[in-house]
């Protein structure tokens, strides 16, 4: 499944679009994705930008009636990319290339990229004016998203992150983004995409793609309005946030979403 047309116009030629929305999701999550095209994710001309949405996913090849209801899914809303690697947490790092390889292969009309997992709250109107703010002469060596500076691998062998010396053998890692929700300029997205190749893979997705931005010469720009962790749900303190992780309850989502739109709608 590839939705390669999803970044064309009615006539089949490349579209002026402002954002390619890329969404790590499990297979098994049909009503975060469903609630997501409801939400956040909407398409065409949100907040008066162009904005375009896929679902990466990987496969269960044990399940074919999972499959099955997958293909009617991608029937129904031609907003799937998948590829055969199992759909499993640490295959996020593959999950993650393919959604760079599709972006600049088929939604290279772009200006900016952007990767969420399928848990996260977005704020479209905050999206759109943290990428504007971005200055046009850092597009090719760009990241934004919440980074981390200074952290250790686990070398603890029974904790769920641990990291051998041989698969990485220094103290700290590469300052990196979380994975869960930062934004790309095409530009930048062709530069990762053409090293992906080249670099040794790890299986924690934000620290590959920090290794990558290492090994380029890539700047992290830092913001403080995207949230890794489970935040306290406060309507007053969202405000300002762009992105927020622990939104497994669809139904809580949809109330977020809402009651921050109308926020926006007034202010």
């Amino acid at each position: 499944m590839n939705s390669d047309l999803k970044c064309r116009d009615e006539d089949g030629n490349e579209d002026d679009v402002f954002l390619i929305v890329l969404i790590k999701s499990r297979l098994e999550n049909f009503d975060q994705r469903n609630m997501i095209r409801r939400t956040w994710g909407r398409q065409f001309g949100t907040n008066h930008v162009n904005i375009r949405r896929v679902f990466l996913l990987g496969v269960n090849p044990n399940n074919k009636k999972l499959q099955q209801r997958i293909g009617i899914e991608q029937q129904d809303y031609d907003d799937i990319v998948q590829q055969f690697f199992i759909d499993h947490y640490f295959n996020n790092t593959l999950k993650m290339i393919m959604g760079f390889k599709w972006a600049v292969n088929f939604c290279k009309n772009a200006r900016f990229v952007a990767f969420f997992d399928d848990d996260y709250y977005v704020n479209m109107k905050k999206v759109t004016e943290l990428l504007n703010a971005v200055k046009k002469e850092d597009y090719d060596n760009t990241i934004v998203g919440m980074v981390w500076r200074n952290a250790m691998p686990y070398r603890i062998k029974n904790n769920k992150w641990y990291v051998s010396l041989d698969e990485y053998p220094y103290r700290f890692w590469p300052d990196y983004v979380t994975a869960g929700s930062f934004f790309v300029p095409m530009p930048t997205a062709e530069r990762i995409n053409l090293a992906l190749q080249y670099v040794k893979l790890i299986r924690f997705d934000d620290v590959f793609l920090g290794v990558v931005a290492y090994k380029l010469g890539i700047k992290l720009q830092h913001s403080n309005n995207l949230v890794y962790y489970d935040m306290a749900y406060d309507k007053y303190k969202f405000r300002n946030i762009i992105a927020a992780h622990g939104f497994k309850d669809v139904e809580f989502l949809y109330k977020v979403w809402k009651e921050q739109r109308d926020i926006d709608a007034i202010s």
